[in-house]
């Protein structure tokens, strides 16, 4: 039972030629990986995020399945998106409420006003990080989750797969692919990762 990453991510931009979303605070916990990986699955998380929110509409609360992994997404009308991957056994209810505390939070202290950069990580945001160490146990996130407890009954969760919401024929090894921000490195990595079944262990 474990997360993987929490974003807090900008979809909507000032800036009409800003096309694709930008992490305003992308968080991956690489603490069991050597330390020559963890800049490869930095890179590849943010891609994954970031292709998650463009395929997210707005008011929408998401579920996509992908490599035995969940990518839970809350996209609000604000412009903001909050995402958190984790495997299969990591409780929906929780994951949900811990993506709503993270956001209402930043919300709270950013007092609305949103960095434009165009860059990732342009609104570092310390307690992102802390709830992506103290939620791993679920257990810890029980008085978020009384909060949030009938959001299962009042909001309807969309489930799907990565691959099924992206264009026809497209599919996410392909975006890893071409991709101009992720060095041939991390496509090496991803590649041989999913040769040995071993995707689980990043995404």
């Amino acid at each position: 039972m474990k997360i993987h990453a929490l974003s807090l991510t900008r979809w909507k931009h000032e800036d009409a030629s800003t096309q694709e979303p930008v992490h305003l605070h992308c968080g991956v916990d690489v603490s069991q990986l050597s330390f020559f990986q963890r800049g490869t699955v930095k890179e590849i998380m943010a891609l994954v995020i970031r292709t998650c929110v463009a395929k997210t509409n707005p008011g929408d609360y998401q579920r996509l399945e992908h490599e035995g992994n969940y990518i839970y997404i809350i996209s609000r009308h604000s412009g903001i998106a909050g995402v958190c991957v984790a495997d299969t056994e990591y409780p929906q209810r929780v994951a949900f409420a811990v993506i709503t505390k993270v956001m209402d939070d930043f919300w709270e202290e950013c007092k609305g006003k949103i960095s434009q950069d165009k860059s990732d990580n342009c609104m570092p945001f310390p307690p992102l990080e802390k709830a992506l160490q103290e939620y791993q146990d679920p257990a810890k996130a029980d008085k978020i989750t009384k909060i949030q407890k009938d959001l299962e009954e009042t909001k309807q969760v969309l489930y799907n797969t990565i691959d099924a919401v992206l264009a026809r024929g497209e599919k996410l090894d392909d975006l890893i692919d071409k991709s101009d921000t992720l060095s041939m490195q991390s496509k090496k990595f991803y590649k041989t990762a999913k040769k040995h079944n071993q995707c689980c262990t990043m995404m």
